[in-house]
């Protein structure tokens, strides 16, 4: 009996959640999202993720603004190697980017298409571009859930192997140098 009250419940729900849609225009749009980003290419560098954007909504379809982000990334070092050509503490990273936010329909459950682009501010990073595909979930005229997944291309900094210090030992020295740590990035997010 619980999982059938349950399930109406769901069921519901779903209805009121279907009858909402994005109708607002010239206003004020925040935005508050929450992930997972999952590294790929050279550096399978995972990273958890928060970030906040906050700007205009021009129509129903053309969101565009500003935010900033943290990027809890954990310690890395390049696998398999008794030397580890690649090493990164473990850091918060900080970007700062703009944001712009396509609808591709005003209907209740809607796809979406979101660019952010930036720099990180901290840890001598560099370039930060996101590039997502999403669904937007009304909950009323101004608010919505939304999940994403996407393309990230971060500039971070590494210490990288640089040279033996001489032939008769193991001792080495490392510099700092900007590389480009790719993922793909899942979202639940939250706007209003």
């Amino acid at each position: 009996m619980k999982k059938i009250i349950l399930s109406a419940m769901l069921i519901c729900s779903t209805f009121v959640i279907a009858n909402a849609q994005n109708t607002s225009k010239n206003c004020y749009r925040g935005f508050v999202d929450a992930g997972y980003d999952i590294g790929i290419g050279d550096f399978e560098l995972g990273r958890f993720v928060i970030s906040t954007a906050h700007g205009y909504q021009f129509n129903p379809f053309i969101f565009l603004g500003a935010g900033t982000g943290f990027h809890f990334i954990p310690e890395y070092k390049t696998k398999d190697m008794d030397i580890p050509l690649d090493v990164r503490e473990s850091k918060v990273d900080i970007p700062v980017f703009a944001n712009a936010r396509i609808n591709l329909m005003k209907t209740k459950i809607a796809p979406f298409i979101d660019a952010k682009a930036g720099t990180f501010v901290t840890n001598n990073g560099g370039m930060y571009l996101n590039i997502s595909v999403g669904c937007r979930i009304s909950t009323n005229e101004k608010q919505a859930v939304n999940i994403s997944i996407g393309y990230a291309s971060e500039k971070l900094e590494f210490e990288t192997f640089n040279k033996f210090s001489s032939s008769h030992d193991m001792s080495y020295t490392r510099n700092s140098r900007v590389q480009n740590a790719e993922c793909v990035s899942l979202r639940v997010g939250y706007e209003f």
